[in-house]
């Protein structure tokens, strides 16, 4: 068995046109993170809302709101000429509720089930490195959670069965290659998420919708992306290696 990192290089090549990293952190400014209160008013009112902007928002990213779209009221502050604050209501529209230039790709949640069963394999995987694995319930972003000191691995609940499997594999790059502190929080995450990502593609599941941006965010580009594969290609081959020997020996036990 031999994994090459090539596969992953090849795929953020595909991704590196250029400005396209440039235009994807251009239209993210102009996304703001809605409050707690926001959040609910938008759930109140447009429960399957995914990204919403206001109208200028949208027509400066090239996109229009469809005509008759009703638009999801939230609050905004607004500073009064003695520098108080009052707040007022605006209108925002869901994307889905646009159309026009298509915008930049973000990590999407996987879905779908788990074929190889590769989860419960990555569960023993981990057991025999002395660490628990368990689903739990998680802060709204985090999919996975990697503890050294206490050996355990949290895996939030609400995934799909496919993205615990990819997220298990994530968590357990960390465990092979990050249990000596002082590696830098980006290059962790990169090298973990591109092991998940080979291990994930040997045994048939497609993670690329999710892994791409993810890594593309962390390294700061595809250029980056590429120069951080030929650093730390030996390392996240080496692991993905490995894990991919102790996987598919836990499914041939269980099989047998």
């Amino acid at each position: 068995m031999s994994i090459t990192v090539t596969l992953l290089e090849d795929a953020l090549r595909s991704l590196a046109l250029e400005g396209e990293w440039e235009r994807y952190l251009k239209v993210q400014s102009r996304f703001r993170t809605y409050s707690a209160r926001n959040t609910l008013l938008i759930a109140q009112q447009c429960p399957e809302a995914t990204r919403v902007a206001g109208y200028r928002t949208w027509q400066s990213l090239n996109r229009q709101v469809i005509k008759g779209s009703r638009a999801i009221r939230i609050v905004a502050p607004s500073e009064r000429q003695d520098g108080s604050v009052k707040y007022r209501t605006v209108p925002v529209f869901d994307i889905s509720q646009t159309y026009g230039a298509e915008l930049p790709v973000t990590p999407q949640l996987l879905e779908g089930d788990d074929p190889a069963g590769l989860f419960g394999a990555l569960v023993e995987v981990a057991s025999t490195h002395l660490f628990f694995t368990d689903l739990g319930e998680l802060p709204d972003g985090v999919n996975g959670l990697c503890s050294h000191t206490d050996r355990t691995i949290v895996v939030s609940d609400v995934l799909s069965a496919r993205h615990r499997a990819k997220t298990l594999a994530h968590e357990l790059g960390h465990v092979i290659l990050h249990g000596v502190t002082g590696v830098p929080r980006p290059v962790a995450e990169f090298e973990a998420e591109s092991v998940a990502y080979l291990v994930c593609a040997h045994f048939g599941i497609e993670t690329g919708d999710y892994t791409f941006s993810y890594i593309l965010q962390w390294a700061g580009g595809p250029q980056r992306a590429r120069e951080s594969i030929i650093a730390c290609g030996d390392r996240i081959r080496s692991a993905a290696e490995l894990l991919v020997s102790e996987a598919e020996s836990a499914i041939h036990c269980t099989v047998a």
